[in-house]
């Protein structure tokens, strides 16, 4: 993994940047999440995967938060 930490990657979101942030951090195609999502939503209980999707972002911080925070530490 390239990514030691989970953010939401604003740079290449779509809607808020949470698959963009999982496909960075578990160094797969922002494409194959997107479509898992997207399959996941047409199980029988799409609620939960809407749900789970808006926990992300509100609990996921974005990358432009996570750069900032690094940049004020090693100063």
């Amino acid at each position: 993994m390239k990514n030691n930490r989970l953010f939401r990657n604003v740079d290449q979101k779509v809607i808020g940047g949470v698959a963009a942030g999982l496909a960075d951090y578990f160094a797969l195609d922002v494409v194959l999440v997107r479509v898992l999502f997207v399959l996941a939503f047409f199980v029988p209980i799409p609620f939960h995967v809407l749900l789970f999707y808006i926990i992300l972002w509100i609990v996921m911080p974005s990358n432009k938060r996570v750069q900032e925070t690094n940049w004020n530490a090693n100063s």
